[in-house]
């Protein structure tokens, strides 16, 4: 900016000291004109870049367009996805911006829905609405283990968010349902992915939780707790599209992993 104003103050000099009045007009008309293309051009590029970031991050559309090329080897497999608590059930709540668990463990859902789909595989929700799945809590639970149940998954997958005591612990882990041998491969294929992915500093491993939803139906169940909103950095995070997407795309390569035997998917 600097650059185009002393260019244009050394063609307002050179004009008066030609002494030609008409000259004078057109230059004020052409630095006019020069204005109003570079104003142009300006709200060209702001326009790319944020249909760039439409299309790119899902934003719009209720983040319903998939974001990342198919993962191969999950093609023709089937997941329930659980997006845990909804309704009145907000799970637990971040301390320093209020975040409700039960609205983040949705949105992130609903994306690896999306993602899961993209991959063609068959995706069976617990929930996709603000709602919870049943009026109380105890029905609530019972209605989604009958979901994981009966669904005839090669997986369940529920999504959670952490709280802890102290607000430096930090970082994703994944559980699953003590002795289950598949349930741990599972969750440590995912757990593997999200450290990576995640850039976590200091890596947690897989371990047991004995959750009513873990025990549900012959499927290996796991609960992806996603991070921890008593951190206030994680929390800021977790609400970002672009952690999600992240949180998402380790998910979906971890349960590719798992399905091919453990190795590291391509794609």
């Amino acid at each position: 900016m600097k650059k185009i104003g002393a260019s244009g103050k050394k063609n307002a000099q050179t004009v008066r000291r030609s002494g030609n009045t008409e000259d004078g007009r057109r230059g004020r008309l052409d630095k006019k004109q020069k204005h109003a293309l570079l104003l142009i051009a300006g709200l060209v590029l702001l326009l790319a870049a944020v249909t760039f970031a439409t299309v790119s991050l899902g934003i719009g559309e209720g983040n319903s367009r998939a974001v990342s090329a198919p993962v191969d080897g999950i093609q023709g497999t089937k997941v329930v996805l659980d997006a845990g608590h909804g309704g009145a059930d907000a799970g637990t709540i971040g301390t320093t911006a209020g975040t409700q668990e039960a609205g983040i463990n949705l949105e992130i859902a609903l994306r690896l829905q999306k993602e899961l789909e993209n991959s063609g595989v068959q995706v069976v929700m617990t929930r996709s609405d603000e709602k919870a799945v049943a009026e109380t809590k105890d029905l609530d639970m019972q209605k989604r283990r009958e979901i994981i149940s009966t669904s005839g998954q090669d997986v369940t997958i529920s999504i959670h968010q952490n709280h802890y005591e102290d607000p430096e612990v930090a970082g994703p882990q994944v559980f699953y349902a003590p002795g289950s041998a598949e349930g741990k491969k599972l969750a440590a294929a995912i757990q593997a992915r999200m450290n990576s992915g995640l850039d976590v500093k200091s890596p947690r491993t897989e371990a047991e939780g004995n959750y009513y939803i873990t025990k549900s139906g012959a499927a290996p169940c796991v609960i992806v707790e996603c991070g921890f909103l008593s951190n206030p950095t994680e929390e800021q995070l977790l609400k970002k599209d672009s952690y999600q997407i992240l949180i998402v795309d380790a998910i979906i390569r971890g349960y590719a992993d798992y399905m091919n035997g453990g190795g590291q998917a391509e794609g």
